[in-house]
């Protein structure tokens, strides 16, 4: 696989005026780079373990190569204490490949703590793009702990004030709904991802009607992460209000359980 930035600068090497159906081919160093530059990964509480992998590009198909993973001394999470490396990898014959980790439960803590890595090969030269991944890794706790109790949201686009809100589970599985969210008689229903706690918001309606523009809906944006942690029972939603005639500023509420 490649990655768009590479795919960038590769197709302003070669002549704008190449012809219409004129084959690309790229002979220089294949460069290595991270396919994302940052993941969530939860350890489920009283497992043990937890195998993960992080998948990595190169420009170019690579014959024979070794990749590993380095842990940059920035990283909170220590190898041999909080992970295990499982090996390298070799992307023979590919553009792409996967390394993978063991997390442990005695590294996983409730808030999540960052393991920092870089690539390294002793037959591939690292790109200029995506050299960092930083994986925020977290222990899992049941859902049931995690919705005993209420919660307060700030609400940002009603001026930061603090509302309380009643969070419930949504009637598909890995679904939560969020009651009243933004008016009575609404509700906003969120996607979580049970391995990573990430949240995915599907473009929806809030009820609420506003006085000039008439009604607001809201859709997902990727300026912040939207993820939800049962262990310290806080979603962080990141996503943007709007409406027939416009968008409002994307904005990021903070829901946290008491």
């Amino acid at each position: 696989m490649k990655t768009l930035k590479y795919l960038f600068i590769l197709f302003l090497s070669f002549s704008m005026s190449s012809c219409e159906n004129e084959e690309v081919h790229y002979e220089g160093d294949p460069y290595l780079s991270f396919i994302n530059t940052s993941s969530q990964e939860l350890v489920d509480q009283g497992s043990g373990s937890k195998v993960v992998e992080v998948q990595y590009g190169t420009i170019a198909k690579v014959p024979n190569a070794e990749v590993r993973l380095v842990v940059d001394q920035t990283s909170q999470l220590k190898e041999g204490i909080d992970f295990e490396f499982m090996g390298p990898s070799n992307p023979s014959g590919n553009f792409d490949g996967k390394i993978a980790i063991k997390l442990l439960e005695s590294g996983a803590s409730p808030e999540g703590k960052n393991a920092v890595f870089r690539l390294s090969s002793p037959t591939i030269k690292n790109g200029i793009f995506n050299q960092v991944h930083t994986m925020t890794v977290a222990l899992k706790c049941p859902i049931s702990y995690f919705l005993n109790g209420s919660f307060k949201a700030t609400m940002p686009f009603f001026n930061g004030a603090t509302y309380d809100v009643d969070i419930t589970e949504g009637p598909e599985a890995n679904t939560l709904l969020l009651k009243d969210y933004f008016a009575n008689g609404t509700d906003i229903k969120l996607k979580y991802n049970p391995s990573t706690g990430a949240i995915t918001l599907d473009t929806q309606q809030t009820g609420y009607i506003h006085p000039s523009y008439g009604m607001v809906s809201i859709r997902q944006v990727a300026t912040t992460a939207s993820t939800v942690n049962f262990c310290t029972r806080k979603i962080v939603l990141s996503y943007q209000p709007f409406v027939s005639a416009g968008n409002f500023a994307a904005v990021v509420d903070n829901i946290v359980g008491n």
